[in-house]
């Protein structure tokens, strides 16, 4: 007759079995997950072409800010722009950004521009095709 006793340690095989499938599971689903949409932001279906004069601000696609053809400084462009809107303050201020410009950078200079107190900005999107293929 064989004498049967509990094994007093754990076993802890399984758990390190799934505890592996687990982590293949999330090394193989992780990768496939995309936090980000890519979004073509300067065409617009909608975007009219304009006659109106105005402060044009363009960033390029290297980040690089100007204001109406003039460079400026990411960490200087409050100054610059003051300067220039102080003068012509009740002209209506362009913004122009590259396709491949963060939005960060974008809303960067959004903020910038509401500091100083711009009411009248506009977004320079080119003629899109429109849904029935026409251009407008």
């Amino acid at each position: 007759k064989k004498d049967y006793r509990p094994i007093p340690d754990i076993n802890i095989t399984a758990l390190v079995d799934v505890v592996l499938v687990l982590l293949i599971v999330f090394m193989i689903a992780a990768p496939m997950l995309k936090s980000t949409v890519d979004v073509a932001v300067p065409q617009a279906a909608t975007a009219k072409p304009t006659d109106e004069e105005g402060i044009t601000i363009t960033i390029k696609q290297d980040g690089t800010i100007l204001i109406d053809d003039t460079k400026v400084d990411e960490s200087s462009f409050d100054i610059a722009f003051n300067q220039i809107y102080s003068a012509n303050s009740n002209e209506p201020v362009f913004l122009k950004a590259a396709g491949e410009v963060s939005y960060a950078t974008v809303l960067t200079v959004i903020d910038a521009l509401r500091e100083e107190g711009v009411t009248d900005l506009g977004l320079v999107a080119d003629p899109a095709q429109s849904r029935t293929g026409r251009r407008k």
